[in-house]
């Protein structure tokens, strides 16, 4: 028969509640990282995930959902136009008298937009034309187009600038045909006139003098040729890098310009703006080619904003956009007279006439153009230039171009009509071009990142929930190994006794709870009680000799096999606990556990 012991199940109980204390404490230690590290893993996963399937979406490829709205483009654009009336014309030619200017506008144009002769070239290159043209909105602006106001006479003053350096002669002349039809410096033009342009006689007589091939058209306007005006483009598609997405390679068969002073700025650097790549960063500059500008031009991050309750980030024009070489000398080379004023871009290089680009109200320039005027007031929430951003897919919500046209007008000796006039820019019109994306573009792209959002909440919760349940399980072990532990070991109102071979009988009792020692020498049949089997009373000397511990380190234990003594003499010294009567002290049961 195999002789097993009450106590060493116990001990295996114990040893099993030990290790499941410590899977347990392995668990709640791995939920707490989970808690911890396990959203930013997930949400890291799931981002890799988000920006692959932007990228699909925004590439530019017949297949992605960005490219019909880039094709034809339904959402509305607006241009608005803002001119500027002089009050006192005849005080600023006869007396040199500060001009006092009044601001008249909105005017408002829808434009519309219009993408064909698609190619698809190698490279991840697209090439294609694009049709411009404006429609007046009336319910949209302070007027119509055939409203009027005094502004500078444009043919005229571009001839006086002309003519600066010329022969006495040809100064003469030029004046001379300005008589015959009446033009002074300052004239009256309605709103469809000075945008769009008219045939103004005075050139006319000018273009029949000089030839075409020195004036090619009579057409004068701020611009006569914007409107349904065809340039074609060769940008990237952003198939292989999505970074690239919307980048201009060729612009009017350009590559780079050839009216700017160095090749730094002759580049023709980032998109036209209408689709910007996804994962814009806080660091990087934004480039957008202006046709107006005659340049690229810089967008810098300003800051975080909340835009349609979606967070966004804000990138507008700087302020070095318009200084001189003094104030920033990377402009060096779009200064191509002797002097340039510091906050105007002089653009007569690639423009018909004396032109200079302008924030509005001339925004960013030195003081001196600025009180040079009655009526101009900058103001940086009105006219500064910007666009706001969702930084993930890259979308912008919502744009505002902003930039004032200003022609150059002075006084030239021979040319009567110009005597008097202060040599300054003035001011023609300032225009703002708005694109706002629908709130339901914002609204859909906020539930499905709050969704995102809500997944990272639930594998978080889920962690912390798995560490409570497992804190409280391991808890209740660790409370019931500690009542088995006191049941072993603890205090007891029982008397137990010590059994040792050969020893005499003497009897102690508890005053403290804790067991004094009672040798005794008891024979095996009183083990329990006197009616047991021999194999009952085996079982029970099993347990001694199992149970015991050697009292003397020049005793060892001794195991009884079946085949030996049943009386007691074939095991050293033990010691071990029964329970005993307390009133005629025989053993009432035991042994159960080790003393």
């Amino acid at each position: 028969m195999t002789c097993r012991s009450r106590s060493t199940c116990a001990t295996c109980c114990l040893a099993y509640a030990m290790c499941f204390m410590v899977t347990l404490s392995i668990i709640i230690m791995v939920s707490i990282m989970g808690a911890i590290k396990g959203p930013s893993a997930v949400n890291e996963m799931v981002e890799d995930k988000i920006s692959t399937v932007i990228d699909e979406m925004m590439v530019l490829e017949p297949s992605s959902e960005i490219f019909q709205s880039w094709l034809d483009p339904q959402i509305p654009i607006y241009q608005k136009f803002y001119f500027f009336d002089v009050q006192n014309a005849d005080d600023v030619l006869n007396r040199g008298a500060k001009p006092r200017l009044v601001e008249i506008g909105p005017y408002t144009y829808r434009v519309s937009i219009s993408r064909y002769n698609l190619t698809f070239g190698d490279n991840d290159t697209l090439s294609f034309k694009q049709k411009t043209w404006m429609e007046f909105v009336p319910e949209l602006s302070v007027g119509y187009e055939n409203d009027s106001f005094t502004t500078v006479n444009i043919p005229l003053a571009a001839s006086v600038s002309v003519l600066k350096y010329a022969d006495w002669f040809s100064k003469m002349s030029v004046s001379a045909v300005a008589s015959i039809h009446g033009h002074q410096m300052f004239i009256k033009l309605s709103v469809g006139e000075i945008l769009w342009g008219y045939e103004d006689p005075f050139m006319k007589q000018l273009q029949d003098l000089a030839g075409k091939e020195a004036i090619p058209s009579y057409v004068v306007g701020i611009l006569p040729h914007v409107n349904g005006s065809v340039i074609s483009s060769v940008i990237n598609t952003g198939a292989s890098n999505i970074t690239e997405l919307n980048k201009l390679i060729e612009w009017n068969g350009m590559t780079e310009l050839d009216w700017w002073g160095s090749k730094e700025a002759n580049m023709i650097n980032g998109s036209d703006g209408s689709i910007l790549h996804p994962e814009m960063t806080a660091e990087e500059t934004i480039y957008v080619y202006d046709q107006i500008h005659c340049r690229s031009v810089p967008y810098i991050y300003k800051e975080d904003i909340t835009f349609y309750d979606v967070p966004m980030m804000k990138f507008h024009i700087p302020w070095y956009t318009y200084a001189n070489a003094s104030s920033y000398p990377p402009n060096a080379g779009f200064c191509l007279q002797d002097s340039c004023p510091d906050g105007i871009l002089n653009v007569t290089s690639c423009m018909d006439a004396n032109f200079g680009i302008s924030a509005p109200h001339f925004l960013y320039a030195s003081p001196d153009i600025i009180d040079s005027f009655d009526g101009i007031e900058p103001n940086e929430t009105k006219h500064q230039s910007y666009m706001v951003v969702e930084p993930v897919t890259g979308v912008s919500y919502t744009q505002r171009r902003r930039l004032q046209m200003n022609l150059y007008m002075e006084s030239v000796d021979g040319i009567m009509q110009s005597e008097g006039i202060r040599s300054m820019y003035y001011p023609l019109t300032w225009i703002e071009m708005g694109v706002d994306l629908p709130e339901s573009l914002a609204t859909d792209y906020k539930n499905q990142m709050s969704a995102v959002e809500g997944f990272d909440d639930m594998v978080f919760y889920a962690f912390i929930a798995t560490a409570i349940f497992c804190f409280v399980l391991l808890m209740l072990t660790a409370i019931c190994v500690i009542l088995q532990c006191c049941k072993k070991r603890g205090v007891r109102d029982d008397s137990y006794v010590t059994m040792k071979k050969e020893g005499s009988i003497t009897s102690k009792t508890y005053t403290d709870g804790i067991p004094t020692d009672i040798y005794v020498k008891i024979p095996n049949e009183d083990i329990g009680n006197n009616n047991v089997t021999d194999e009952q009373k085996y079982e029970q000397k099993c347990d001694i000799i199992t149970e015991s511990t050697v009292l003397s380190n020049d005793h060892t234990h001794k195991h009884q096999t079946d085949d030996e003594s049943s009386s007691g003499d074939e095991y050293d010294e033990v010691l071990w606990k029964v329970h005993i009567s307390e009133t005629n002290g025989n053993v009432i049961s035991g042994p159960e556990t080790q003393v």
